[in-house]
Parts: C-alpha cells; sequence; structure tokens
C-alpha cells in the first residue's frame, strides 16, 4: 500500500471507532458516508496510477 491509502486507512479506522460507541442514528450515518467517501478516494488513487500504466 501506498502512503496515502496509510493515512486515509488510519481515518477510516478513526471513524469506525466512534460509529461503535453512543451515536445516534444520524450520526452512524454520518460516518458511514466519511468512510465510504474515504474508501472511493482510495480506489481513485490507485485508478489513476493504472491508467498512467496503460498510456
Amino acid at each position: 500500500m501506498c502512503k496515502k491509502c496509510d493515512e486515509i486507512d488510519l481515518k477510516i479506522a478513526h471513524y469506525r471507532s466512534f460509529a461503535l460507541g453512543p451515536a445516534d442514528n444520524l450520526a452512524r450515518q454520518s460516518i458511514e458516508i466519511l468512510i465510504e467517501d474515504l474508501e472511493a478516494e482510495k480506489l481513485d488513487l490507485h485508478r489513476d496510477d493504472k491508467v498512467k500504466l496503460t498510456q
């Protein structure tokens, strides 16, 4: 994994720890959206790498 992915994984783990604590449904939904956005960011990072390799 790249350094940026490691940083994103740390953020995801941090947000997941919040979701396990005392939070209402809206907070949990917001956390899930943040996690989905971060996972998409990881995919985009490596999608760009693959495009560069094929060009």
